[in-house]
């Protein structure tokens, strides 16, 4: 930018600030001309600019706000004057709201989900790799790895944390608390089960729930109730644990009442039950997410000698 374009941009900010003595005065000229005309509808947005940021990123905000300025007449080198030209502006006249409001973002939060039908990926910011099971959610503080690595969990997730010594990876699931400088683990911590698992594939972490702190190795599998506050460790094949994310889950002898609530998330359905005891049923083998729905309960169908009636999105579970 040439010193007179700047101090001709300099000139109308102050103008606009109704702050015009010293040299840099506006001069009358300048008040007539084309480009000083659109510099004033460039500040009168600063208002709707202020509106945008408190709902938006301050990236998505500009990118609305200058859609909104292009002129077709205009060349490219006034739209970089204009762009510094409104920055210059908000820091001049909303410097202080701004700065409180950048400070107030640090505490805010990111929120991932994983809609139920769906198994996402996501890169975190400190390089840790993460999978989301169906119908789960992460959070996290948009200052995250600046000062702290501490996520929230609701759901399943698998972690493939990248080491910091200095800054261990926390992950916040309910009651209980994981800590991690570096390793791989499977947290599974959904809001209507009264348990939480930790299955760790490598390194160590240290679990910490209802006043208890217990060290994990690779290989260990932690059971935490949420109604008891017991905390049971065994060792297990972690690959069963882990499979989900190339949809695929392993059961034994589990409860066809758990065992609905991953096909509830996985395939969007809601099951029923005409008779409590049904939920007992036990079931063990292998569901694929790849498979269909009708497939997945033909199975379940053999082995415990049920029935299903179906009413669009709403399966009722009885017996033969």
């Amino acid at each position: 930018m040439k010193d007179n374009d700047q101090n001709k941009w300099e000139r109308w900010a102050s103008l606009l600030h109704d702050n015009q003595s010293g040299p840099g005065a506006v001069k009358p000229e300048d008040q007539d001309n084309a480009d000083f005309l659109m510099a004033n509808r460039i500040f009168s947005l600063r208002t709707k600019v202020g509106r945008a940021l408190r709902l938006r990123p301050a990236e998505e905000a500009w990118t609305i706000f200058k859609g909104r300025l292009y002129q077709p007449k205009r060349n490219t080198e006034f739209l970089k004057y204009a762009a510094v030209f409104l920055i210059s502006a908000l820091i001049t006249g909303s410097g202080f709201w701004l700065y409180n409001r950048i400070t107030s973002d640090l505490n805010d939060y990111t929120l991932i989900s994983s809609p139920n039908g769906q198994i996402s990926n996501v890169l975190l910011f400190d390089g840790t790799n993460v999978w989301l099971n169906a119908g789960s959610t992460l959070k996290y503080r948009r200052s995250f790895n600046k000062n702290d690595r501490q996520v929230f969990l609701e759901g399943e997730a698998l972690f493939s944390v990248t080491e910091n010594a200095k800054i261990p990876f926390i992950v916040q699931a309910g009651d209980a608390r994981i800590k991690v400088f570096g390793t791989e683990f499977n947290v599974k911590a959904y809001k209507n089960e009264a348990k939480v698992e930790t299955v760790l594939i490598t390194g160590k972490v240290q679990f910490s729930a209802g006043g208890e702190s217990v060290v994990m190795s690779a290989g260990d599998h932690l059971l935490y109730s949420l109604n008891t506050r017991e905390i049971i460790k065994n060792k297990v094949n972690t690959g069963e644990y882990t499979s989900w994310k190339g949809g695929q889950i392993y059961f034994d002898d589990e409860s066809l009442s758990n065992l609905t609530q991953l096909l509830e998330r996985w395939y969007e359905v809601k099951f029923s039950f005409s008779g409590e005891h049904i939920k007992s049923y036990r079931f063990s083998g292998v569901i694929n997410k790849d498979r269909s729905l009708s497939y997945t309960l033909n199975i379940i169908r053999d082995i415990n000698k049920v029935e299903f009636e179906i009413k669009n999105e709403n399966i009722l579970i009885k017996d033969k």
